[in-house]
């Protein structure tokens, strides 16, 4: 979910990234705006006004009071966060270092269940990591990733580290992760299990510095010790075949015997593109695929979105108008915090950020203070017209278009489905355009979104704020934590660890018959 580049102007277009996704919105359909300020103050977590606050104390002040200012769902999360922040100012009075604010933060932000919001920088990072990676399955944690002279481990079974039950050592790991529901924090948590000072912080590292991990394989029990270090040559799991992972972010292949065409879309970015058409690359990709998929009569359309973790929305809509769509379907509705920091953002003052409103919401905005937020068809989702190739992409510069596909469209999606890519499977999924394989999503159907960074002015930690709230167009899908597959296929140890992708083959298999 990223600000398109270029965009500063107050025309129409703009505010199609300024209030919602690019893809979704024309002016003419704001059924619903409010404008509403927030009586809270982040002061109010300081009990008595003359009292002399150390650095983190102060730089958390600010923390709160930018969620506050400018996160769209903040302030209707008290008082719960209100508590939990006078809890945390108790405890930093007593912080004397970095690394340990830096944890706290982390583990506040984590209660937020909001994967945008978040702190960017690891203050405390050590330059040395462990070579260790794990997989979460409902029988525990299992050896996915670990230096290559202990490859033979890959598979094993995590009995414990340092001394503690494996599935209580990560869940206390995970209380610092960020993300939007249980499947991302556990597809995360191996992140934070690598770096030495995150266990430090959370009073999990063993007394040497080591990593000490208890294994079982067939029954049998092992130990092994990883030292951390600079550099490591890492081993993991490999799948063979079509889904093998590729390191492009969009790559396809056509299986015209089993009339499928299988698209792996790993990010929503484009790496060819031009400011006169920033998807360049991505355009022409998709007239090769479809212009093949017609030529050969191919009647499934299979999008892998297994390992995107989000990027330009805009990529996912560019596709769907190489398909056949109905005449309107539903988007998503929106809300956006504005605020200073919005406003430093879009390169904007109030006034200039008045008149955009004011151009597409079709009346005079004249809102004096901030912040104050902007509802986009919150409860009653807009049933629009698709866009064409030609509105998202003017410059593409294509002669001809093929045809558009109408056959059968599949997506694969998992827990590293997240963000724009989460995005493109729900407004798939609610509007009935394809059916959905896999596992459910690490994005939520509902969630908050483009990301604003700022600093603390003490300790200088890099964070940043979601300030857009998007509703998924099936408003009575909600509440979620995730989007669920149509078609639940779950992996076992042995099926994950295997070097066929058993997902593919049961899907490919299920479209044979």
């Amino acid at each position: 979910m990223s600000k398109e580049p270029g965009r500063n102007s107050t025309n129409i277009s703009w505010l199609h990234t300024l209030l919602c996704r690019i893809s979704v919105m024309a002016a003419i359909f704001f059924l619903l705006s409010s404008a509403t300020h927030s009586g809270l103050n982040a002061s109010y977590l300081v009990s008595d006004p003359n009292a002399q606050l150390n650095v983190f104390q102060e730089d958390f002040v600010f923390f709160y009071q930018t969620l506050l200012d400018s996160h769209p769902g903040f302030d209707s999360g008290q008082p719960a966060f209100y508590q939990e922040a006078v809890t945390l100012m108790e405890e930093l009075a007593a912080v004397t270092d970095t690394l340990q604010f830096e944890t706290k933060l982390r583990a506040f932000t984590h209660l937020l269940k909001d994967g945008h919001t978040k702190i960017a920088s690891y203050s405390g990072e050590s330059p040395t990591t462990y070579p260790i990676g794990l997989w979460w399955h409902e029988s525990g944690w299992y050896v996915d990733i670990i230096s290559k002279e202990h490859k033979d481990l890959i598979g094993s079974k995590v009995i414990s580290i340092n001394g503690m039950d494996a599935e209580t050592f990560m869940n206390r790991l995970m209380q610092i992760a960020t993300g939007e529901n249980i499947y991302l924090f556990r597809d995360q948590v191996s992140f934070y299990l690598r770096n030495p000072a995150n266990l430090i912080a959370l009073n999990l590292a063993s007394p040497d510095g080591a990593l000490h991990l208890t294994l079982e394989r067939s029954g049998i029990q092992s130990e092994i010790v990883l030292l951390a270090a600079e550099r490591h040559s890492l081993w993991g799991n490999i799948k063979t075949g079509i889904t093998a992972q590729h390191n492009e972010n969009y790559w396809g292949q056509a299986l015209p015997d089993d009339s499928v065409y299988y698209l792996q879309f790993n990010a929503m970015s484009e790496t060819e593109g031009t400011p006169d058409n920033p998807f360049a690359g991505w355009i022409s990709f998709l007239n090769d695929a479809f212009s093949t998929i017609d030529s050969l009569g191919i009647e499934n359309l299979v999008i892998d979105l297994r390992n995107n973790g989000g990027g330009h929305s805009t990529m996912g809509d560019i596709l769907l108008s190489f398909c056949s769509l109905p005449d309107s379907i539903r988007y998503f509705g929106a809300s956006m915090k504005i605020s200073e920091l919005v406003l430093d953002f879009y390169q904007m003052d109030l006034n200039t950020m008045n008149e955009a409103l004011s151009s597409d919401l079709g009346y005079e905005v004249t809102e004096t203070e901030l912040p104050f937020t902007v509802n986009y068809n919150i409860g009653s989702p807009p049933l629009i017209k698709p866009r064409t190739l030609e509105e998202l992409a003017p410059n593409a510069g294509l002669s001809a278009l093929p045809r558009k596909f109408d056959g059968k469209l599949i997506l694969i999606i998992g827990s590293q489905t997240y963000s724009s890519a989460t995005y493109l499977a729900v407004l798939c999924h609610d509007n009935g355009l394809a059916t959905l394989y896999g596992s459910p999503t690490g994005g939520k159907p509902s969630s908050y979104g483009e990301s604003v960074g700022f600093r603390l002015p003490n300790t200088g930690i890099s964070c940043t704020v979601s300030v857009k709230y998007f509703q998924r167009p099936d408003i009575h899908r909600d509440p979620s934590d995730s989007l669920y597959p149509d078609v639940y296929i779950p992996v076992s140890p042995d099926e994950y660890f295997s070097s066929i992708d058993t997902l593919w083959e049961r899907l490919l298999q299920e479209i044979k018959s």
